[in-house]
């Protein structure tokens, strides 16, 4: 079997529902945030200019991630065209490797095709559901169609970019702030802004805060909805209640190793492989009875592996002869993954063998006595949840507009899986016959 086909599932998938990112979206729980004041200033007017100053920690816990986060407004007096600029490119023009970085990332193509051909359908008619997305996937004003007037009612953006929206997360999204520039304390520890003369008169400020988790929080943890109370996106909840909390290592501590700006998870073969540690242990021999196992243990990652519903993790186990052939009724086939499903109104958890951190999952066999080896395989499937859900959408009546991009969606979500380990165990020997292979994409 191709790993790239469709596999039947052992988790009942219910109809589908492309809502997922809309309907936790809706959710505007900023952990040490305040939602409502983000309403207030969106519906202050159209497109509110930004002219809050973060005095100290708290004020920039509570106010920073107003989403949409507020307009700009004019440029300050003496800046150009590149100083007002919020286009990440023009922020590549000096943060060279910061831009190469972000450009590898997801965080630059969070307004994917998947997202982009879900919205187009509701532009016109349902603003409030393209926003619930966009402050999380496109969270500046500028990046947004429609805000909210005066009158709390829809009305076109007169900030609108669409250019700047379709690049996703941008550099302006998370550093600056009614055109003043934020960032993380410098290399040795200091708070020292930049000094004024820069191109867009430095770093206006700098705080510990670009560094804490709660940073990352606003976009990775959902109040609501929490099937089975656990939210959707749980994210740094999961991470609260693990050792690395404990001992300080942050989600930039290892999603942006020395600050660089990858942000790298799931999709990343290296990094997946490197999060988790995977044994080989029998009992016994490899007389008939004996027992063999596969364990899985999440040994590197501060939450659970994995953390979100949308991946799933295939482990497949199964017993050879001395010639190479697979025995009859020896392979078993366990999912690391968490299903969920839209169920009379509401989302529901299908099931959860997700590893939490620090903790081991493991699948077994039992030899027959003709069995010389095991063999086993781990793929990734990063985007199955999506590929499943643009799967079912293409039989859908769709604009053509919508059909091109989710057709486009789906073809990357088939493609995105990968391979973290194939090894043959001898069951005699007790030994690795094939050493772990380098983390592969599937072909």
């Amino acid at each position: 079997m191709s790993l790239l086909e469709p596999r039947a599932r052992p988790f009942p998938v219910g109809p589908f529902l492309f809502l997922l990112l809309i309907t936790a979206g809706c959710s505007d729980r900023g952990v040490g945030g305040d939602a409502s004041d983000g309403a207030a200033m969106s519906a202050a007017r159209v497109s509110p200019p930004d002219q809050r100053v973060f005095s100290e920690l708290g004020d920039f816990l509570n106010r920073y991630w107003l989403r949409p986060v507020p307009a700009q407004g004019a440029a300050p007096e003496g800046f150009d065209s590149l100083a007002a600029s919020l286009h990440p490119e023009t922020c590549g023009l000096c943060h060279q490797a910061q831009y190469e970085d972000w450009q590898t990332t997801v965080h630059s193509r969070a307004y994917s095709p998947g997202l982009s051909g879900q919205l187009v359908n509701w532009v016109d008619t349902d603003p409030a559901t393209v926003q619930s997305c966009q402050v999380c996937h496109t969270p500046l004003s500028e990046q947004i169609a429609q805000l909210r007037g005066t009158d709390g009612e829809f009305v076109p953006n007169p900030d609108f970019d669409p250019s700047l929206r379709n690049q996703g997360l941008v550099c302006a999204a998370c550093h600056v702030r009614g055109n003043r520039r934020y960032g993380p304390p410098r290399r040795d520890g200091s708070l020292e802004p930049s000094p004024p003369q820069g191109i867009h008169g430095g770093v206006t400020a700098r705080t510990t805060y670009f560094e804490d988790s709660r940073f990352c929080a606003p976009c990775h943890q959902f109040a609501a909805p929490a099937p089975n109370g656990k939210s959707l996106q749980n994210t740094h909840e999961e991470w609260e209640q693990t050792r690395y909390a404990a001992e300080g290592v942050s989600c930039q501590g290892c999603h942006m190793p020395d600050r660089r700006h990858l942000w790298r998870g799931i999709h990343d073969p290296e990094m997946v492989a490197a999060g988790v540690t995977i044994e080989w242990f029998r009992d016994g021999a490899g007389e008939a009875g004996t027992a063999v196992e596969l364990r899985i243990t999440n040994s590197g990652t501060g939450h659970h592996f994995p953390t979100y519903v949308t991946p799933e993790i295939v482990v497949e186990l199964w017993l050879e002869d001395e010639s190479g052939a697979q025995l009859a009724d020896s392979d078993t086939t366990s999912i690391i993954g968490r299903r969920v499903k839209f169920e009379a109104g509401q989302w529901v958890e299908v099931a959860d063998t997700r590893i939490p951190a620090d903790s081991s999952h493991s699948v077994t066999t039992r030899t027959a006595g003709s069995a010389a080896r095991a063999q086993a395989r781990v793929t990734v499937y990063p985007d199955e949840f999506y590929r499943e859900t643009f799967e079912g959408m293409l039989n859908w009546s769709l604009s053509d507009t919508s059909r091109e991009l989710i057709a486009q969606a789906h073809e990357e979500a088939a493609g995105s899986p990968f391979v973290i380990l194939e090894q043959a165990f001898d069951l005699r020997s007790g030994r690795i016959l094939e050493e772990e292979m380098s983390p592969a994409t599937v072909d």
